[in-house]
């Protein structure tokens, strides 16, 4: 997908799309940094767009590691799909069910979310979300999320007990990565 298509889809949705170009790769980078992906077997990545997070993850989790991918913009659906081994399961829907996605697929464990969601989600959205999120938090899985804006950010996650994980200067815009562990 061209840096144009990305910007179009912001201007189209800018509560879905989070930014006006794709995430770098330092900023993918910053996403996994301190991370133990060689463990892991199970991962789920909200809003994995034109797959800049997606790429990190399949380079460095194992071959036994199953990933879903939860997406809701229809025209990365079919990319992300031609591009990702049997590994990565892609599926067109909102976020905020997560949980129900997890039940179908008998999934009681998940080792990480990486979201690249935005934080000005509907807060009917945010409400179902969160309270998985923060579900699979207290059982042991690792969260990762990024911001541009941190001041704006840190009263919608207010419920989670996060920390800055990094700071990726080379993104535009600039981002803060946060994680709960």
């Amino acid at each position: 997908m061209s840096h144009r298509q990305f910007l179009k889809l912001f201007l189209k949705q800018p509560n879905i799309n989070a930014s006006i170009i794709p995430s770098s790769k330092q900023a993918a980078k910053g996403m996994v940094h301190g991370l133990d992906l060689g463990n892991m077997k199970y991962v789920v990545e909200l809003g994995p767009g034109t797959g800049a997070f997606t790429d990190i993850l399949s380079e460095n989790l194992p071959q036994n590691c199953k990933v879903l991918l939860v997406e809701l913009e229809e025209e990365y659906i079919e990319p992300l799909q031609k591009r990702f081994d049997d590994r990565f399961e892609v599926v067109r829907c909102s976020a905020c069910q997560l949980s129900s996605l997890l039940q179908e697929r008998g999934i009681d464990h998940v080792d990480l979310v990486i979201s690249g969601l935005p934080y000005t989600l509907p807060e009917e959205v945010k409400k179902t979300l969160f309270k998985t999120l923060l579900k699979l938090t207290h059982h042991g899985t690792q969260m990762r999320w990024f911001t541009y804006f941190p001041f704006l950010m840190k009263k919608h996650y207010s419920d989670f007990q996060m920390k800055k994980s990094c700071f990726v200067l080379w993104n535009f815009p600039p981002m803060w990565i946060y994680s709960v562990n």
